[in-house]
């Protein structure tokens, strides 16, 4: 029949498995790499150690062997430290979900110093019975200062629940009150066991409280990945309508018309050119997925030679594509190419030149738009009410949500602008 240890060994051992699944569940989900990401990743790693150590511990109890002496020993030492090592964690994770840098975050320092404290005294615990110590039949037994092993754990909690309350504002009401939880809830294990020993509530508390942790910021992301994809929705919508403007089509019109009587071929051609470019701005519209660089590429195209047969030789357009065969979201380019003629090239007296230009690198595709037109001040330009730049964020937005790519610009007045799209290959 099973015993009381064997019912909880088989539990630890189902909290293990949770816990690496959860690991591995956060480490690859949809959240920018580092931060809260990294942190909670650790988290649920570290537990998953920590009820490993302690499942070895309480089946290597009693067992006078060589190999159940030392593990007896290893794995008691390594639940504390690895407990100890969690506090330090869990304040990053909160500290990380209230935006505090590491550098400024007191707190952080404040567990960090306490858990070393803690570590402390249990390496002097493996030379002198400090906080447990063992009996010849290999059993563990608290030790004379086993209280203060609960004190210093004690004191990291509220150090934790004065972040948690302090910035209370900052966390959705069910994350503020499961966070709540798994402070607490590893508060009322710690009294129960400095009361009644014999089976390790504090590991069971923290496993619960991470599984109901982990269940709130799947339904985060989950909401979070919903207003995605309504903003990307929404950034197709403006980036679509921006492209045409009444002025382009009253221009290109215009251009069609003079065509019309100067040379009816070339109408011919800059009319299909321009019947082809609408029906691809409305083709992305209905998009909800990547498309390939060259069906963007030739997108392009199409616009530049509406706006060639307008400018005339004022325009010059330079190909140089190198690398292709990848995904990009749809409208991702033209965007950026139009932004170069209208406030860069137009601006100019004489025109200039257009260059889109691909390579690939070891690690990510890259994407040059650059001109030889007017330039401009990029910190001036970069203005939350200027309408070009909430273009320009757009298209970063959905390059960043799509293919995790990102983009920068570089310009300076009176030599022209340089845009860098990176798409990294793994994704």
């Amino acid at each position: 029949m099973f015993g009381n240890w064997q019912v909880h060994v088989a539990c630890e051992i189902w909290g293990v498995l949770f816990c690496l699944m959860a690991t591995t569940a956060t480490f690859l989900s949809t959240e920018k790499k580092g931060g809260k990401k990294l942190w909670l990743a650790a988290m649920f790693f570290t537990q998953a150690l920590v009820l490993t150590f302690d499942s070895l511990a309480w089946i290597y109890r009693g067992n006078v062997t060589t190999v159940g002496y030392y593990m007896v020993r290893i794995s008691n030492a390594a639940v504390f430290l690895l407990n100890y090592l969690l506090m330090v964690l869990s304040t990053g994770y909160l500290s990380e979900c209230v935006g505090k840098k590491k550098k400024e975050c007191v707190e952080l320092g404040i567990t960090g110093g306490i858990a070393l404290i803690g570590m402390l005294l249990i390496l002097i615990t493996q030379f002198y019975p400090l906080i447990y110590r063992f009996d010849a039949t290999n059993h563990y037994e608290r030790g004379e200062w086993f209280v203060l092993s609960h004190l210093i754990a004690f004191v990291g909690m509220f150090v934790e629940l004065w972040i948690l309350i302090r910035y209370r504002r900052k966390f959705e009401k069910i994350k503020f009150l499961v966070l709540l939880a798994y402070l607490l809830m590893p508060v009322i294990a710690l009294l129960w066991q400095t009361f009644f020993y014999g089976i390790s509530m504090l590991q069971i508390m923290d496993t619960v409280s991470l599984m109901c942790l982990f269940a709130v910021v799947i339904i985060g992301q989950a909401r979070q990945l919903v207003e995605q994809e309504r903003e990307i929705n929404d950034m197709k919508i403006q980036i679509v309508l921006s492209q045409i403007q009444p002025h382009f089509l009253y221009n290109t019109l215009n251009t069609i018309t003079y065509l019309c009587d100067k040379d009816a071929g070339t109408a011919k051609k800059a009319l299909n050119d321009f019947s082809r470019y609408l029906r691809g701005n409305l083709d992305s519209l209905t998009s909800r997925a990547l498309v390939p660089f060259d069906k963007e590429l030739a997108h392009v195209e199409r616009y530049l030679a509406l706006e060639k047969f307008r400018m005339e030789d004022e325009l010059n357009v330079v190909y140089d594509i190198n690398d292709n065969g990848y995904m990009i979201p749809p409208m991702t380019l033209q965007p950026l190419v139009e932004n170069s003629i209208i406030h860069g090239l137009e601006k100019a007296d004489a025109g200039g030149t257009v260059t889109i230009r691909t390579r690939r690198t070891e690690q990510e595709h890259e994407i040059v738009i650059a001109d030889d037109g007017v330039g401009f001040d990029v910190k001036s330009y970069m203005t939350a009410g200027n309408k070009k730049y909430v273009g320009i964020e757009n298209v970063r937005k959905r390059l960043w949500t799509l293919c995790k790519g990102s983009l920068s610009i570089s310009s300076e007045k009176g030599k022209g602008t340089r845009v860098v799209i990176r798409i990294p290959i793994d994704e």
